[in-house]
């Protein structure tokens, strides 16, 4: 219910009682009447001021019989590395409840996820083996400086998690009137925190269809244009892209280092039934920015 109170502007931030109008309050309590049972659970990967497992940026702590991930005949980045029994702790869901996930994205940032032929410019490694106490691996040959990120300790933080507006029915809301509000109630449960994520509604930056995408690309659509909606498979694919769900979103972050493109986001998906397989070699990625 915290979240709730925040919203509500009960305790806390720069939405407390104490600065909110008569009016402001109003229309945030309509907000949270129409809206609040839409919410879904998500797990915020929050900084975190001492060093674990989970972390953005820097090198990670991979098993050395592992092979680092290439594109292009070149090595990827290394952009994140998470214990999944941290995830499960804040929050227990279709992702195995133990093991170890490894991120990784083309170095050059030359892959968008329209494409099916982008499939292999990222990858996601998973692992059961214990990596809490391996030395982190060196940077391979081919792998600039600068695409060794920042070292960024995350803690895994359970929030609930408003749609982003193209989702909400259209019956129920008007742009004009609850737009800005709703925008700025979504956001406070991230408050100053970057919009970096493990499951839940993703936050776009652009078209909020992102799970239609990933099941047409990764079904062999280019999807690049409008042409590729209009494909006669399109039909029968779609109703398999409710089964995509947020892996994870990595938003642009001046703490690691990151600008995807300008000021943008990754966002890697995957189908429930591979989460609970814990087969992460389907995830699909999408990168959009402004």
């Amino acid at each position: 219910m915290h979240w709730l109170k925040r919203l509500l502007g009960l305790f806390g931030g720069e939405a407390s009682a104490s600065n909110v109008s008569e009016t402001e309050k109003a229309d945030r309590a309509s907000i949270i009447a129409r809206f609040a049972a839409l919410a879904q659970p998500a797990v915020l990967l929050a900084p975190h001021g001492a060093a674990g497992f989970s972390r953005l940026g820097g090198l990670p702590q991979m098993p050395a019989d592992t092979a680092w991930p290439q594109y292009g005949g070149k090595p990827q980045a290394f952009l994140a590395q998470l214990d999944l029994a941290e995830v499960h702790s804040a929050m227990a869901s279709s992702l195995p409840a133990t093991g170890f996930l490894f991120f990784f994205y083309d170095q050059e940032q030359g892959v968008w996820g329209f494409d099916p032929k982008d499939a292999e410019g990222w990858q996601v490694v998973h692992t059961q083996a214990d990596c809490r106490s391996l030395p982190e691996r060196s940077a391979p040959e081919g792998l600039p400086e600068e695409f060794i990120y920042q070292r960024k300790p995350v803690q895994a933080e359970r929030i609930e998690l408003l749609p982003d507006t193209p989702r909400l029915p259209r019956a129920e809301f008007d742009w004009k009137r609850d737009g800005d509000a709703y925008t700025n109630y979504r956001q406070e449960v991230f408050g100053e925190r970057t919009r970096h994520q493990v499951l839940g509604f993703p936050t776009p930056v652009q078209g909020d269809d992102m799970e239609l995408e990933c099941q047409l690309a990764s079904n062999g659509i280019y999807v690049g244009g409008p042409e590729g909606y209009e494909n006669p498979r399109v039909e029968e694919l779609r109703a398999g892209a409710s089964e995509w769900k947020l892996l994870l979103q990595l938003d642009t972050d001046d703490d690691t280092g990151w600008m995807w493109g300008d000021v943008g986001t990754l966002y890697f998906w995957m189908r429930e039934s591979d989460m609970k397989a814990g087969d992460f070699s389907r995830a699909w990625m999408v990168f959009q920015c402004c």
